[in-house]
């Protein structure tokens, strides 16, 4: 028996990550012996997909079970295919959850515990995965912008593959109006870094010392994923390639589902699917939705 769990780090001392996509190690443990392979997830930076590839991955290399915080429904798909038990609301050590495991005291999901793209938006691993995504993935133009008082904000950046994005925040009342589009691909609804942003401020406007703490901790989390977006994009690009879907055409039947859910139009069906690299952005869509599973996604060097 082969068990894998999201990690941190590559020991077993490190904690269990609560994203499994994007996780920065996968821990292939025989839990009998303990004895273990570190594996640094190849796939923690690519643009889509990560959840897919990163299951195909645990199903290669043998696993039978996978102790994570969280699953998407991608990867659950493609772990059910595989007949791979999942186990979801893992934290801690991961020797402890290994010993856990052990002493049958986890139960088998019956399905994902998050939505789709959870691992591009959610902050880094805590002691307690919410299971909350965001509700703007990473790459997509568009937003609201954070804004106090009657002032008005505006952000604009490139998305991926070269959208646009804009976002405006305009608020009324009291204190500075401060806003933030998706800038450089980022999702919508992140904080201005200024450190005021979001707070009470001019006459007659108070915070008490909860309300205050309360605040800046949002205004912590919400900066802490800005952060992590931000190093996932830059590692994508500094490493030159992108995810692209691969059809295997002994396996596609032409039934064109692919090509109708296709949201970049990369996909046209001449007999079988055939995908344009230069217009795929990795989504995945096609993978999840393909039911001859003739579809993978693959790494492949960005054109310049």
């Amino acid at each position: 028996m082969k068990i894998a769990v999201t990690s941190t780090g590559p020991s077993l001392d490190d904690n269990v990550e609560a994203r499994f996509g994007r996780c920065p190690y996968f821990l292939i443990i025989e839990p009998e012996t303990m004895q273990y392979e570190a594996i640094e997830n190849p796939n923690i930076a690519i643009g889509g997909g990560a959840g897919i590839q990163s299951a195909q991955l645990m199903s290669e290399k043998g696993v039978t079970t996978v102790l994570t915080g969280n699953c998407g429904p991608n990867a659950f798909s493609v772990f059910g295919q595989a007949g791979i038990q999942v186990i979801v609301g893992v934290s801690g050590p991961i020797r402890n959850a290994v010993e856990q495991f052990k002493a049958d005291t986890f139960s088998s999901a019956s399905g994902p515990s998050v939505a789709s793209h959870f691992g591009v938006s959610a902050t880094p691993t805590g002691p307690e995965p919410t299971g909350q995504p965001m509700t703007d993935p990473i790459g997509q133009g568009g937003g609201m912008g954070l804004g106090m008082g009657s002032g008005r904000g505006m952000g604009r950046g490139m998305g991926r593959g070269g959208g646009r994005g804009r976002g405006m925040g305009g608020g009324r009342g009291m204190g500075r109006g401060m806003g933030m589009g998706a800038a450089m691909g980022m999702p919508a609804g992140l904080p201005s870094t200024s450190p005021t942003t979001g707070f009470p401020q001019g006459p007659g406007a108070q915070m008490n010392p909860e309300q205050e703490l309360a605040a800046l901790k949002q205004q912590a989390e919400l900066l802490e994923q800005q952060k992590h977006q931000l190093n996932d994009r830059i590692t994508q690009l500094e490493s030159g390639h992108k995810a692209v879907a691969v059809v295997d055409s002994g396996k596609c039947t032409g039934c064109g589902i692919c090509e109708d859910v296709c949201p970049t139009r990369a996909i046209k069906v001449e007999g079988h699917a055939i995908v344009n690299p230069d217009m795929c952005n990795g989504c995945a869509v096609c993978v999840a939705q393909c039911p001859q599973n003739a579809i993978v996604l693959t790494q492949q060097k960005a054109a310049k």
